[in-house]
Formats: structure tokens, C-alpha cells, sequence
């Protein structure tokens, strides 16, 4: 077996403290010769870790078959001293994995006493926003300006190790190496893409917020909800750009805009309680049978739940949060809305963090 630790010299900008402490932590990956976690074996394990004040990491490889038993226990030993294991897709893959072949070789390896933290399964909730072909580790790297020195895939490794142990030619090892250490060191920096995800859940400020003019693109005149959004640290490691007919949406290192279109128009406040209304056809509205009494019975009929309402002309946006009074075009619309003026200082926060969530 050859073992492997050296400085890792790069720094994780996100608060992982909130995991357990910063010397507990343990980032870690592992590479195996197939998918297979009953005929397959784990050849090499790497790990990120905090020491003195400084990132370091350290390496397991397995000089042949046989040498799997003695990667897993140097990786047991090494880990009792470790509260949280950071890891990327590894609830799915490496976790299950090395457990499994821990088994076989009757090594108690309790990884169900760590922490587990899977950077992969937070991010996945900004799929939409971060807009990429898809989320695996090395397009979230190049999405944030990562660039590798390894070219290789974890797959198209298996061969190159099959080979080595073949032929002990010591030129191979070196790939194996790197393409684990970057894994392992670059899961540190796409980390700090779950300050997106904190975000989202509420990790913010807001620093004003406005309805202003603008003119659409044929100049009529239209107005916006403009939130302007601040946090303490950088909300995204890359800048986000988000636009329909509905909101725009602009995330920049620490700072946030979101514009939300505002509808000018009529629209329906419909009330539950409808058998104690009446529905008014002339005047398309419905009125509590307590007033009825000032109504001419021919110019009235039991409301039912499809036209109790009342038509309130506004400037309205769509709704978000717990609010008194929801507005709709019709009464089976899936749209709901609320009025702009329904809007202050004490709710926003709460609205803000339900539109941020529909994304």
C-alpha cells in the first residue's frame, strides 16, 4: 500500500463550522475498478482534511488486489478522530460502497456515527438556476473557473490501474493520483456553492425595495417590484442570470436584484363562505346576505363558489408567503396573486424567501 499526504493549498470559503468543527471535518473519495460493490474492489481512497491551521490531504492506493483490506483500514484508523464526512454524490455511491467491502473483510469501519454531508444532493435543488447541462463534479468546477490538470474520467481509469498492476510501471500511478487528489481538493471549492443554496433558503438582506416605471418593448408604460438583496459573504461563486416574462433575476458576488413584473388589472377576491351570499349578475359581484335586504329579490340568486366574489381593480404580483387576501382571474385559475400595496417592511422577507423557493 502506498500512503500519500502533502498541503492541499486551497481555501474553502463557506462556513462549513456549521457541519462540526473545522478539525473534524473530513472531505473524501474513493475510486474503484467498476460500479459493481460485490465484485468490484476500491483501489485508491483520498481525503481533505484541516491540520494546523492549513488544508492538507492524504491518499490511499492500493499496490495491487489484494492491498484493498489495507487501504480500508488505514482509512478506518484514520478517520476515528473525525466527527463529519464531506463527500460528493456519496450517499449514492462511495458511502454505500466502501461499507460493503469493508464487510467482506469483517473491518468495522462506523461511518453511520459521522455526519454526512453530500455537497452533490444540496446542490441538485439549483438545478434550474445554475442552468448547466448537467451537475456532475467537473462541470460544477468549470462552472466557477475550475480548470483541471487531469483529463481522465474515473471509468477510463480503471484500465490505466488494471495496468499498473499488471506491469508495476510507475508512470501509471501518477494519473491515479491526481485525478483523486483533484477530486478530493476540488470538492472543497464547489463547497462554496452552497451559499447559493443558504441563499435561497433565506441567508439575506434586504437592503430596499421599490415599484418603479419602466416601458415595455412596444413603450407602454409597465411597473415592476425592484428587491434589492445583500448578504454578509458571496451569495454565488459564479454570476446568475435569470429572465422571463415574470421576474428577472440578477445574483452578483454578494449582491442580489430581483424584479417581479406587476399585473395592472381586475382581478377576483373570491370568499369561502359562499352560501351566505348572494351573487348580484348585473353587477357580477356577490354581497353577504346581511346587506341583502336593500337588494330586489329578481336581481339576485344564491351565490355559488364559482362567482363569489368581488372584482377589485389593482396592481397586483403573483403570490408568495401568507397572505389575507388571494386574487384570481377566474375560479379555477392555478394563478394566485396579491396586491402590491398588501406588501411592507414586515412581510417581504417572507415573501422573498417563498418566491425565491418556487425558482
Amino acid at each position: 500500500m502506498l500512503v500519500i499526504k502533502d498541503e492541499a493549498k486551497i481555501n474553502v470559503d463557506y462556513p462549513i463550522e456549521k457541519f462540526a468543527d473545522k478539525d473534524k471535518i473530513l472531505y473524501f473519495d474513493i475510486e474503484t475498478t467498476g460500479l459493481s460493490r460485490k465484485y468490484c474492489s476500491i483501489y485508491l481512497i483520498g481525503a481533505m482534511y484541516f491540520d494546523d491551521g492549513e488544508w492538507m490531504y492524504a491518499q490511499w492506493f492500493a499496490d495491487n488486489y489484494n492491498d484493498e483490506a489495507n487501504v480500508i483500514m488505514a482509512f478506518q484508523k484514520f478517520i476515528k478522530d473525525y466527527d463529519c464526512l464531506i463527500h460528493f454524490n456519496g450517499n449514492s455511491f462511495d458511502i454505500p460502497f466502501v461499507k460493503e467491502r469493508a464487510e467482506k473483510y469483517n473491518i468495522d469501519l462506523d461511518l453511520d456515527r459521522l455526519k454526512s454531508v453530500d455537497i452533490y444532493k444540496d446542490i441538485s435543488s439549483l438545478k434550474n438556476i445554475l442552468n448547466l447541462p448537467n451537475l456532475k463534479q467537473k462541470t460544477l468546477e468549470e462552472a466557477i473557473g475550475i480548470k483541471r490538470t487531469d483529463p481522465f474520467s474515473g471509468g477510463e481509469l480503471v484500465e490505466v490501474y488494471k495496468e499498473y498492476v499488471r506491469t508495476k510501471d510507475q508512470k501509471l500511478i501518477y494519473p491515479l493520483l491526481l485525478h483523486n487528489r483533484e477530486d478530493v481538493l476540488y470538492m472543497g471549492k464547489i463547497t462554496e456553492l452552497l451559499n447559493l443554496c443558504d441563499f435561497f433558503e433565506g441567508s439575506f438582506d434586504i437592503s430596499d425595495w421599490n415599484v418603479s416605471e419602466y416601458k415595455d418593448m412596444d413603450g407602454n408604460d409597465k411597473k415592476e417590484l425592484v428587491i434589492n438583496i445583500i448578504s454578509d459573504k458571496s451569495i454565488s461563486a459564479v454570476d446568475i442570470s435569470q429572465a422571463d416574462n415574470a421576474y428577472s433575476l440578477l445574483i452578483r458576488d454578494n449582491r442580489c436584484q430581483l424584479k417581479i413584473k406587476v399585473l395592472e388589472d381586475t382581478l377576483k377576491l373570491f370568499f369561502d363562505n359562499y352560501k351566505d351570499y348572494y351573487y348580484l349578475p348585473e353587477e357580477d359581484k356577490a354581497i353577504h346576505k346581511s346587506v341583502s335586504q336593500f337588494v330586489d329579490k329578481n336581481f339576485r340568486e344564491q351565490a355559488k363558489a364559482s362567482n363569489c366574489y368581488e372584482n377589485v381593480n389593482d396592481c397586483f404580483v403573483s403570490a408568495y408567503g401568507d397572505f389575507k387576501y388571494l386574487f384570481r382571474p377566474e375560479y379555477n385559475s392555478k394563478y394566485e396573486f396579491i396586491r402590491v400595496s398588501d406588501l411592507n417592511d414586515d412581510n417581504l422577507r417572507d415573501y422573498l424567501k417563498g418566491f425565491l423557493k418556487s425558482l
